[in-house]
């Protein structure tokens, strides 16, 4: 390059290529941001990624999530290469500061393109990024700060003049447009080139406000929604005793990273009490109700310390309100007679004068085999309506958000039954029995359930498979 100071964008670009792709790779804070916003957008929602680059890793992680994507970069090279990288994204050779988008997006990705043009360029591109943004939706910054206007450096072996702001700048000019920041962290990174110095990156969260709905998430699928709860599954606790010692689950472990910095928590269900010794185990207290008297027992003599177990139901929760700063339940609203009574008794009993109180809630996956077999197999059969797991989170997001729980989040989170190893057929017949027994152990016709089910699984074990999959979605809701 020598002494050559390259003047636009397009330039520097054009001459890097895949080589910026390489050596900014695996950035934790962009990394971090994706997975935080996929949380939150609504299913099928547009999201624009300015300075789109390579493609990778914003428009590939979006697209490949499902939301529709589009991205403008003012370098041919770069275009070209994100069109051929991520083919599910729409690219556009666009400057952010001439762009007019036809429509407002769910959110806005601005990954490090304010860099190469002058201060007040700078500013101005805030200004037109900030109005791009429906009501509710997200926008991710980031950017190199400093009180910088056309200020020669060399970056990536090449000169070039750059602008930024002061780090406390960015979210001030945010917060003017309208926007509320919601996070903001900086950090230091090395990028992976032998040409390239380290960096301080500023990243920031922020949001348009406006009206907050439940929306459609990918999660609470499928859709259509049922017109109506179908009522609840029975559970005896002979058949979850034989279920649980097959389950193996990491929602215990999301539950209580999710209920991180709470103290009074309250889970709702305790069951076996696997959840409960686990928050208690982190968080040094747990609070449970539970209906069925004998698993109340077995919570109550637990060794642990800190447990505290009520008689009680879902609907109807023994405390005052504003008892608890968190409150959980995992895999319960299936069996309650009303979980919309059920929600609004977590609600009540949330102490929402809290800035960090929170609802922390688990239910199945939309393409959960283990679910998609029971229906088949025996909910159906058994003249029942479908159980639809993600009908119940639709209802219970609506009401939290109705109670000022706005920033509603969904993660999946896996889980599945093993059965005991052996031949594919003692597995289906052992895994059969498990599931006929599951919510119809006292049917007349629960043989013939079991039948169909060991038919099905003895395929799917034959085919090489060691578990039926029950991932679960992790649905947290708090204020923002």
């Amino acid at each position: 390059m020598g002494d050559h100071i390259a003047v636009s964008a397009e330039e520097v670009f054009d001459e890097l290529g895949g080589e910026y792709e390489r050596a900014f790779a695996g950035l934790p804070g962009q990394d971090e941001a994706l997975r935080w916003l996929t949380e939150r957008l609504p299913a099928g929602g547009r999201v624009l990624d300015v300075g789109s680059g390579t493609g990778k890793p914003v428009a590939a992680t979006l697209a490949d999530a499902g939301f529709r994507v589009t991205g403008i970069d003012v370098s041919a090279t770069m275009v070209e290469l994100a069109r051929s990288q991520v083919p599910g994204a729409e690219f556009r050779l666009a400057d952010v500061r001439t762009y007019e988008p036809t429509e407002r997006f769910d959110a806005v990705c601005v990954f490090f393109p304010l860099l190469l043009m002058p201060q007040r360029d700078v500013v101005a591109s805030l200004e037109r990024i900030a109005s791009w943004l429906a009501p509710g939706g997200y926008l991710l910054f980031a950017t190199v700060p400093g009180d910088l206007d056309d200020t020669t450096l060399t970056w990536m072996g090449r000169g070039m003049n750059v602008s930024s702001l002061p780090a406390d700048e960015f979210p001030t000019r945010l917060e003017r447009l309208g926007l509320t920041v919601l996070h903001r962290h900086t950090a230091t990174f090395q990028p992976d080139s032998r040409i390239a110095g380290p960096e301080e990156h500023l990243f920031l969260r922020a949001r348009r406000g406006g009206p907050v709905a439940a929306p459609a998430h990918a999660l609470l699928g499928p859709y259509p929604h049922p017109a109506r709860y179908r009522g609840p599954h029975a559970l005896s606790t002979e058949a979850w005793a034989a279920f649980e010692p097959h389950f193996r689950r990491n929602d215990v472990d999301a539950v209580v990273d999710a209920l991180t910095g709470r103290r009074r928590i309250l889970d709702v269900g305790g069951g076996t009490g696997s959840g409960v010794r686990a928050i208690a185990a982190r968080h040094g207290s747990c609070t449970t109700v539970e209906p069925n008297r004998d698993r109340e027992a077995a919570i109550q003599h637990l060794p642990e310390h800190g447990i505290t177990v009520h008689p009680g139901r879902a609907e109807h929760l023994p405390f005052p309100d504003g008892s608890f700063d968190a409150v959980t339940a995992s895999w319960v609203l299936h069996y309650t007679d009303d979980p919309e009574a059920a929600v609004g008794e977590m609600l009540r009993v949330l102490d929402r004068d809290d800035p960090h109180a929170r609802i922390v809630l688990v239910q199945g996956t939309p393409d959960n085999h283990m679910v998609e077999l029971l229906n088949r197999h025996c909910v159906i059969p058994a003249g029942e309506q479908a159980d639809h797991q993600g009908h119940l989170l639709h209802l219970a997001a609506r009401q939290c958000v109705e109670a000022g729980l706005t920033d509603v989040a969904y993660r999946r989170v896996d889980a599945a039954l093993i059965p005991d190893p052996g031949a594919p057929d003692r597995q289906a017949a052992q895994t059969a029995r498990i599931l006929a027994d599951f919510w119809h152990a006292h049917r007349p016709d629960n043989p013939a359930m079991r039948a169909s089910l060991e038919q099905d699984l003895l395929a799917h074990y034959s085919a090489g498979h060691q578990a039926v999959d029950d991932s679960a979605v992790l649905l947290t809701a708090r204020r923002p």
